[in-house]
This record gives structure tokens, C-alpha cells and sequence, in this order.
């Protein structure tokens, strides 16, 4: 089987070095695991607690979870984003009304650190992202820089952000210029 190619690596490896102070940092992710999950909730809730061992959120726009995390994208749809690999046939599921879809090589993930992030962020996202409007446990579909993106607020000043694959480098270019006041650090993979 080929190497998995994560969409922004390649950028993370040829960016500038970071300045003397980092306001944002920015690492590129490596989950194993997305997947696109809809039906009703019971149904999901039952098949990914089953499958996958995670609650899903049952409230709009939150997510829950630690080493996997379920958002809540929709009243019938879930992305389930995990570090370990799916088990056999993801798309399968023992529930007639569940659908699932593994949409892990159509998306690329980064993840934000740092006290600016939401200042650099607020220049193309147009939700008010202070922590008592979107706390940790919050995630929205969104667009930042005019580019579709899911934005999980995972805990305090770390955010992690989705896109589509093909976006990557326009969404990269958009996010360094939006970091360059503030300077930021580009970290390992994640």
C-alpha cells in the first residue's frame, strides 16, 4: 500500500522559520480516520458507540470526544475524526438507516494553537469566535478566507480545522498571511 500523502505537509515543510515570538502555531494533522456519518441520531449514536466507542453530540454545533471526536454537523449527519485506523468495511453499517462515508483522503486537517489564533482567524471567519460565544466543545461549518471549513474548538486556544483536500493550498496561503502580524511557528505533524 502507498504512503499516505497529508495535504499540508508538503507547505509545512518549506515554511519560513518561525519568528523570536509565535503568536500562532500552526501544525498540519494526521487523522487516520474521517468519516462522514448520517441517519438518524439513534441509529448513529447505537453504530458508532458500537463500532467506534464515542458518543456523538446530540446538540447543534458541538463536539465531544478526546483521542476520537465526533462533530455534529447537521440534525442527521456526524464527522467522526479519529488517530486510529477504522475497522474493516467503515462504509458498512449493522443499521439500515445508517450511511458511511469515508471521507479521510477528500479533506486536509491542521491544528491551531496559540493566544492570536483567534485574531488571525477573525480576518476571515466571520463568527465570533471569543471564548464565551464558541467555548471549548463548540465547531461550526464555516468559511474562512471565502473557503469551506469545519472548525472544532477542541479545548482552550487549540482549534482544529478541516477542509477540502483541494483547497489546501489556497487555505495555507490565506492562513500564513492572516498569522504574519502576529507571527507564527509551524509544528511537526500532528
Amino acid at each position: 500500500m502507498a504512503e499516505r500523502i497529508y495535504a499540508f505537509e508538503p507547505y509545512a515543510a518549506v515554511a519560513e522559520k518561525a519568528p523570536a515570538w509565535a503568536g500562532v502555531t500552526i501544525a498540519p494533522r494526521r487523522p487516520v480516520t474521517m468519516l462522514d456519518v448520517r441517519g438518524p441520531a439513534d441509529a448513529v449514536a447505537a453504530h458508532v458507540k458500537a463500532r467506534y466507542g464515542l458518543d456523538i453530540p446530540r446538540q447543534p454545533n458541538t463536539a465531544i470526544g478526546s483521542a476520537a471526536r465526533a462533530l455534529w454537523l447537521g440534525p442527521d449527519e456526524w464527522l467522526v475524526v479519529s488517530n486510529a485506523a477504522a475497522s474493516a468495511s467503515p462504509a458498512r453499517s449493522d443499521q439500515p438507516d445508517v450511511s458511511i462515508t469515508e471521507v479521510s483522503h477528500g479533506r486536509a486537517a491542521l491544528r491551531l494553537r496559540g493566544a492570536d489564533m483567534r485574531d488571525a482567524l477573525a480576518k476571515g471567519c466571520p463568527l465570533d469566535l471569543d471564548p464565551r460565544a464558541f467555548p471549548p466543545g463548540r465547531c461550526a461549518q464555516t468559511a474562512i478566507g471565502r473557503i469551506s471549513v469545519i472548525l472544532d474548538h477542541v479545548e482552550r486556544d487549540v482549534f482544529d480545522l478541516y477542509c477540502s483536500r483541494s483547497y489546501a493550498g489556497s487555505f495555507w496561503h490565506w492562513l500564513t498571511e492572516a498569522c504574519a502580524e502576529c507571527g507564527y511557528a509551524v509544528a511537526p505533524p500532528a
